[in-house]
């Protein structure tokens, strides 16, 4: 088994948070996945081990890994600004808005 290079120690509270995010019925899919691959990262798995248990790219489990050293839990949240830019405003009321996004 060869030893991921992320070393990550987690504080008792850390862990239990990670573990209660984990078991999360109600929380986004992907937040669940940040969390199980930093647990994983703890207990010394390889990125190998950790990639074919979550089914992502080393890449991804090294970045999460990366940004949880940095930042802690605070950087398992998306950065601000990710996602796709909203092209109208939902309580605007202009008409002609409205017919363009019918006619698209």
């Amino acid at each position: 088994m060869n030893i991921t290079p992320i070393r990550i120690e987690l504080t008792q509270q850390e862990r239990t948070e990670l573990e209660m995010r984990t078991r999360s019925q109600t929380m986004a899919h992907r937040d669940v996945l940040r969390a199980r691959i930093i647990l994983l990262l703890a207990d010394g798995q390889s990125l190998s081990s950790i990639t074919r248990q979550v089914g992502k790219t080393r890449k991804i489990v090294r970045k999460w890994g990366g940004r949880f050293v940095k930042k802690r839990l605070e950087g398992l949240c998306d950065k601000a600004g990710r996602g796709r830019i909203p092209l109208f405003s939902p309580g605007r009321r202009d008409p002609s808005d409205q017919a363009r996004m019918r006619a698209a």
